[in-house]
């Protein structure tokens, strides 16, 4: 260090430790001058000491030049408004993790946190972010590299106490396994990619589903049934989905952050209500290829916003900054159909491209047909044609419709049950639901060389898609491990769909009879205590007191001093929850089906609870594998036993295994949103636990039996009829031998439930 530096350093008694260590570094002692004195010009002499012990510290831990100049320069440009315990705190963690880690991975690590600071600006972000790769190097420093290398592209879309979580729960799941740490934070795990894309714990979507809902009542006077689409292992949707009577939108929409995210969930939720509203009928797929299904889409997109701007010319402020296309656009065949997208809904939009203008010059002429869906098929169809003349590029695995607020137009579609449909228009199906696509080293999508059997697999999700919304992964008890199996199965809901004939309920009077007679007197809840009553069963004191006081006084009031206690309002919520797995099929020696009698046995019970002012919701469930447990609403907490539900009970039908354990849980949670004295779950079932991917018969019978202890740990009482001449030996094991119930003669179950029902309200 030159001798003037030295002295300069001197003159600070909290330097001279420092000063004296860094004799014969004449660059390092320049650099440690340099910033001490952008230190003191933003008035920081009270904290230079602690500095001095922090420079101190990180050149005595020999991590190398490269990491100590690395801290110098960080803090020579440390901005005024950030406090210098935060710039302290970050040349300490540097050292303790360098310690562990090595001077590499302690250099990447200052490297990066300058860089990604301005993102750490909220309180404790930064400390939870050092914490954390603190916590990672003593547990697992083979991966902090790899963990640093994500920190940026983490923040980009969470916070810092995010990726602290992200972290602790890679930890977690390790199991103190090095190979599988390293996996985690390559993010070649399915757990962290998964909690990776999260990112955040509060989402968009939960903080504005209220205001959402309100505006689609107040514009299409339509409660809306919203769904937060799942992330998981399988593909996710990244745009708004409509399925089945619900309204898909995803947790966040990337990229849009703020008045940003509050103004694309907006405009997404509108125009999925123009769907609600015009799109009355499906499009057969046919042999379409994907790009006809896209175009098709798109006109039909432009038809049903077109409709609602004529009775709510305000709406085209919503939508419009989303369409950001221009003339300059790629000529390629995604980039052209932006490029209609705006001039089919902005009219001073100007494009000299002959298709734009042919595709805006068909649907003008087709003004007088806009309420007629054919028109986008027609259109859709010719613009197709062109397209494919032009030779143009469309490559159906990558293509995502566009602006973000339009929705994947799945819903459109009647993909039937088409073995030979083309290979892109499954794809198209898939790919336009999928959340993100990761590049491979050459550049090349992963999807690019998918095999036959993959293209299967994705017909099969495409399938999934239009079955239910992925609204939530479980995890699965794997008993011969003794562990869980993080968010192990996927739960694809949906409202049952409605048969055009109603359920024969002809019996139903005399049910109602006989189970009024029953329960006429039964009560559940609490007891109310009624005071200041005229007679009763003890002495109300305060009253007494009262009266005495008002006698003295020279008042005279009729004396109400006793108090009785009376039965409280039921309070009883009842979740039946019914399996429609492909066994439910087979009939009795009297042709009756076990689902027949399931179907009565929900019709008469919910009629009857309904009566008796007590809840019920009545939902069933088959699975096809893990990634498919197919979860159906029949009947809502809130909704009426009406004609309505009565056709969802008609169109139910049997299919596919008996997945129980997620069944059960999902059926939880709805009754863990129910505020009632005493909530239960009753499944009704014709077998036990099984599915397609599962060679081990007692491995969905431990985690069904483990489902049904842990929610009767959270108060929500189980129990279960085994419907027909089976033993049912698993039964008792599963809910207890207290809570399992066996109805060998399939049609006495509606009875057998009403007397169920009778105890409970004892």
């Amino acid at each position: 260090m030159a001798v003037a530096q030295i002295s300069s350093l001197d003159s600070f008694r909290s330097g001279r430790r420092l000063a004296a260590l860094l004799r014969g570094h004449d660059d390092v002692a320049a650099a440690v001058q340099a910033a001490r004195t952008a230190l003191q010009r933003t008035g920081w002499f009270d904290h230079l000491a602690i500095w001095d012990e922090a420079v101190h510290a990180l050149f005595e831990a020999n991590l190398g030049q490269a990491v100590v100049q690395g801290f110098l320069r960080l803090s020579e440009q440390w901005p005024a408004q950030r406090s210098a315990d935060d710039l302290i705190a970050i040349g300490r963690a540097v050292r303790d993790i360098g310690c562990s880690t090595g001077s590499r991975v302690a250099h990447a690590l200052l490297t990066e946190l300058s860089r990604v600071l301005p993102r750490l600006a909220g309180a404790g972000e930064l400390t939870a972010v050092l914490a954390a790769f603190d916590q990672l190097a003593a547990t697992g420093p083979e991966s902090a590299g790899l963990a640093i290398g994500r920190l940026g592209q983490f923040l980009a879309h969470a916070g810092g106490e995010e990726f602290a979580a992200w972290v602790s729960a890679g930890l977690r799941a390790s199991g103190g396994r090095a190979s599988r740490r390293r996996a985690y934070f390559a993010l070649d795990d399915q757990l962290s990619a998964q909690l990776f894309a999260a990112g955040r714990s509060g989402d968009d979507f939960a903080r504005l589903e209220k205001r959402l809902a309100a505006t689609t009542i107040a514009l299409w006077n339509r409660k809306p049934r919203f769904r937060k689409l799942a992330v998981a292992a399988t593909p996710v949707p990244r745009r708004t989905s409509l399925a089945a009577g619900l309204v898909g939108l995803p947790q966040t929409f990337p990229g849009f952050e703020g008045e940003g995210a509050d103004a694309v969930y907006l405009a997404a939720v509108v125009h999925a209500g123009t769907h609600l509203v015009h799109s009355t009928a499906r499009f057969p797929v046919g042999r379409l290829k994907a790009l006809q299904i896209a175009l098709v889409s798109l006109i039909e997109d432009a038809r049903v916003e077109t409709l609602a701007l004529r009775e709510m010319p305000g709406l085209r402020r919503l939508w419009l900054p989303f369409h950001s296309a221009t003339p300059a656009g790629q000529a390629t065949a995604a980039g052209l159909m932006m490029r209609l997208a705006r001039a089919l809904i902005d009219p001073d939009y100007q494009d000299p491209d002959a298709w734009v203008t042919k595709g805006r010059t068909l649907f003008a002429a087709a003004a007088g047909r806009w309420t007629d869906p054919a028109i986008s098929r027609e259109i859709g169809g010719l613009l197709g044609n062109d397209i494919g003349q032009m030779r143009l590029q469309f490559n159906a695995k990558s293509y995502v419709v566009e602006p973000a607020y339009r929705d994947d137009n799945l819903a459109l579609w009647d993909f039937g049950d088409q073995p030979d449909s083309p290979a892109e228009t499954i794809e198209l199906a898939v790919d336009s639901v999928r959340i993100e696509r990761r590049d491979d080293a050459g550049g090349q999508s992963a999807d690019d060389n998918a095999k036959p059997d993959e293209t299967l697999r994705a017909k099969a999700s495409a399938v999934t898609l239009l079955d239910g919304f992925p609204v939530a992964t479980y995890p699965e008890w794997d008993y011969a491990a003794r562990t869980e199996r993080p968010d192990w199965t996927t739960i694809l809901e949906a409202d049952a769909a409605v048969s055009a004939q109603p359920f024969d309920s002809s019996t139903d009077a005399e049910a109602m009879r006989w189970i009024t007679e029953l329960t006429r007197d039964a009560s559940i809840g609490r007891r109310i205590r009624h005071k200041g009553q005229r007679d009763g069963d003890a002495l109300d004191i305060d009253a007494a007191i009262a009266l005495t006081i008002e006698r003295r006084t020279g008042n005279i009031s009729e004396p109400r001093v006793y108090q009785r206690d009376a039965p409280g309002p039921r309070d009883l919520a009842i979740l039946l929850l019914l399996d429609l797995s492909q066994s439910t099929a087979d009939r009795d020696r009297r042709g009756r089906t076990v689902l027949d009698v399931e179907r009565k046995a929900a019709a008469i019970m919910a009629a009857a609870v309904e009566a008796a002012n007590d809840a019920i919701a009545v939902h069933g469930f088959s699975s096809d594998g893990r990634e498919r447990v197919r979860y159906l609403r029949i009947k809502g907490f809130a909704e009426p036993m009406d004609a309505v539900v009565r056709a969802r009970l008609a169109g139910l039908g049997s299919g596919h295994s008996t997945r129980l354990g997620a069944a059960l849980r999902h059926a939880g949670g709805y009754l863990a949103e129910r505020r009632a004295f005493r909530k239960v779950l009753l499944v009704l079932t014709d077998g036990e636990p099984s599915d397609v991917d599962v060679p081990d018969a007692q491995y969905l019978v431990e985690d069904a039996r483990r489902a049904a202890q842990q929610l009767r740990r959270r108060g929500t009482d189980i129990f279960a009829f085994g419907i027909g001449e089976h033993r049912f030996p698993q039964l008792d094991r599963i809910f207890g031998e207290r809570y399992a119930l066996r109805v060998p003669r399939i049609e006495v179950l509606p009875e057998r439930v009403m007397q169920l029902y009778a105890e409970l309200k004892k």
